[in-house]
């Protein structure tokens, strides 16, 4: 009886330091894998450091660059043309470099003054490039006010009982929040 305790605990022992030694072989491979992705990232920014970086005025070309081949998607998606495209700079994405929000506005392609849709289109600047991140297209009329503070900042326009179609009267800020591809 005494040997085969012994045998047990003999085998215990060896799979104990099996398992031990497994994970020291887990560990180690979760560090090289940490290290490779460090390299990678230090690769990349060394290529970027090479590059030249952008101004904002390149940023903002480059975003309408980007606006307008996508913008026949968005016209034809609400059977519009577009009326109005302006581009605004600030830092919302709170990386210190400012980038790119573009406002549009989409009135029915056969003629008329009704607004079909208004939007914003969001750009992250990189210093090298810039890329959508966001957009904004609520079901309400809003008018764009300004970038600060890493925010960027609208005014909402309902009509009161007594205005003309040009005018809504009723301006409510509002402060977008990004979150995924949306802005709301």
């Amino acid at each position: 009886m005494n040997l085969n305790i012994r045998f047990a605990l003999l085998v215990l022992a060896s799979l104990a330091t099996g398992c031990n030694s497994s994970t020291k072989e887990k560990e180690l491979e979760l560090k090289e894998k940490e290290l490779l992705l460090k390299e990678k990232e230090l690769s990349l920014k060394e290529k970027q450091a090479d590059r030249p970086k952008i101004t904002t005025n390149d940023a903002v070309r480059l975003a309408e660059k980007q606006f307008r081949k996508y913008l026949p998607k968005i016209l034809a998606s609400h059977d519009a043309a577009l009326d109005i495209q302006q581009s605004y700079t600030g830092d919302f994405t709170g990386d210190g470099i400012e980038d790119v929000a573009l406002y549009f506005c989409l009135v029915p392609k056969d003629g008329g003054n009704a607004i079909v849709a208004q939007g914003l289109t969001l750009y992250q600047n990189s210093g090298f490039d810039v890329k959508v991140i966001a957009g904004y297209e609520p079901d309400t009329m809003f008018q764009f006010d300004k970038i600060t503070g890493g925010q960027i900042h609208v005014e909402l326009l309902e009509y009161a009982e007594n205005d003309g179609h040009c005018c809504p009267s009723i301006r409510t800020p509002h402060i977008l929040t990004i979150s995924g591809s949306n802005a709301f």
